[in-house]
């Protein structure tokens, strides 16, 4: 199942939600979230709004990858029926291959994300209770 949990993103005028994987096998040094290009598409964000892009290369299961980054292009925050985690600054990962948004270890970490069960989906805040547990985001 994996941990997916509710964003908001900003990306400069425009703000969206989406559901994104909590994905602790893309390793970063900076906070970073890989949005498929369909989906800016679908959300009318234009990408040349962005400025210029860094080319990066990424190692996968399946071979390496290069995608296009824009630093620090967004604001991330958690979304839940209770509260809200704090806003972070990330870079912003463009894929033509992904379907799904992905957040990177560095940014579940600066968003306070503690994963529980990552084959149930448990997750929680890292300053919520003891006894809280959050129940992953189902894919629509």
């Amino acid at each position: 199942m994996g941990v997916r949990v509710r964003v908001r993103v900003v990306v400069g005028v425009r703000v969206f939600e989406a559901i994104a994987l909590a994905n602790t096998g893309f390793e970063t040094d900076e906070p970073q979230l890989l949005i498929p290009y369909n989906l800016l598409v679908e959300k009318n964000i234009d990408i040349s709004d962005l400025g210029k892009p860094t080319l990066l290369e990424y190692d996968t299961p399946g071979g390496s990858v290069t995608m296009y980054a824009y630093p620090k292009a967004c604001r991330v925050s958690i979304i839940e029926p209770d509260r809200s985690s704090r806003e972070v600054i990330a870079d912003l990962v463009v894929s033509l291959t992904e379907r799904e948004v992905l957040m990177s270890d560095a940014l579940i970490e600066e968003l306070g994300v503690i994963i529980i069960s990552p084959r149930k989906g448990l997750w929680k805040f890292t300053d919520d209770p003891s006894t809280t547990t959050r129940s992953s985001q189902r894919i629509v």
